[in-house]
């Protein structure tokens, strides 16, 4: 149940929940088909949290890649979240990781998705202690929810204008793009060490020298790299196009609903095969909605304060207003 100071119930924003939860489907059957039986497997020490459209599809492969670690597939478990995937139980958390590797995470944007969804820090904490450590990745809140509402307009999720969808200030277009207060609960609950918030911008800037800064707060090592750094997952010009909407909503008829679940247990090279026919990659990110400048004065003017604490709680400027 939402909590009671939740915002007006965001349409698009439902859409996305019901889709991520009727991904685990016939895994909440098989588990209560076996709720007897344990799942051998390890918790994980790594969790990225969000943001949502920052690039975590991304980091998550970059992340996959080491040879230390070892993140979960499929990326987004979303177990944490009370409404979504905490009834599976934590023997079914820990099937998806792998003992042996030294870190072990997974990636689900869902995790700062307050008020929507609250209590996510403290459960994580409960389940994984105070040894697991947090990956926040961020990027200019406007060109964030910009991103996010393109997204929702493929998807089928969306259907008012952006100067309606992106007026509201009670939104999980906002409040997703709010990172100061997405991420203090995490830092209540895990400790300001235990936490790395990386830009999208510094991702694309100097992919290199913000990998290692990663590795080195994951504790792996910091020299790895990787032809396949040069990737980037779910960013295309395609997927504002009939044939991205035609596939991303063919795969949710029945005879489907498989695929789309299980697209990131494919090999590596498969996946980056469908990648680019869906996303298309190379084309660089699909163009935005133009903003008027009255609106987009008003949002720099709702977000300012939360970057001015973000900015403060990490110790240096992103430069998204100057």
């Amino acid at each position: 149940m939402a909590p009671a100071d939740a915002p007006p119930q965001d349409p698009a924003d439902e859409a996305m929940v019901a889709r991520a939860h009727e991904r685990f489907a016939a895994e909440r059957r098989r588990v209560r088909r076996a709720a007897d039986r344990g799942t051998a497997g390890a918790l994980p020490n790594l969790v990225v949290i969000g943001g949502l459209k920052c690039g975590t599809t991304s980091l998550h492969h970059y992340l996959d890649l080491h040879p230390q670690i070892q993140m979960s597939r499929p990326k987004e478990l979303n177990f944490f979240v009370e409404e979504l995937n905490w009834d599976l139980g934590s023997d079914w958390y820990a099937g998806h990781f792998q003992g042996a590797a030294p870190v072990r995470g997974e990636s689900s944007p869902h995790y700062t998705n307050r008020p929507r969804f609250d209590g996510v820090p403290e459960r994580m904490r409960s389940v994984l202690a105070g040894e697991t450590r947090i990956l926040y990745l961020v990027r200019d809140p406007i060109d964030r929810m910009l991103s996010h509402y393109q997204h929702n307009v493929a998807g089928g999720y969306e259907a008012r204008p952006p100067e309606q969808a992106l007026a509201e200030e009670r939104s999980a277009y906002v409040d997703r793009s709010r990172y100061a207060f997405q991420l203090e609960p995490y830092l209540h609950a895990f400790g300001r060490e235990r936490v790395e918030v990386v830009s999208r911008e510094e991702l694309l800037s100097d992919r290199a020298a913000t990998i290692r800064r990663v590795f080195a707060f994951l504790g792996v090592d910091e020299d790895f790299t990787s032809e396949h750094f040069d990737r980037e997952w779910e960013t295309g010009g395609g997927k504002g196009d009939r044939r991205f909407r035609l596939l991303d909503r063919a795969v949710r008829l029945p005879g489907l609903r498989g695929l789309d679940r299980n697209f990131d247990r494919l090999p590596e090279r498969l996946r980056w095969a469908v990648e680019r026919v869906v996303h298309d990659p190379a084309s660089g990110e699909g163009r935005k909605p133009e903003l008027s400048g009255d609106l987009r004065s008003r949002l720099e003017h709702l977000f300012r304060p939360d970057v001015e604490r973000l900015e403060a709680l990490c110790g240096r400027p992103f430069g998204w207003f100057e």
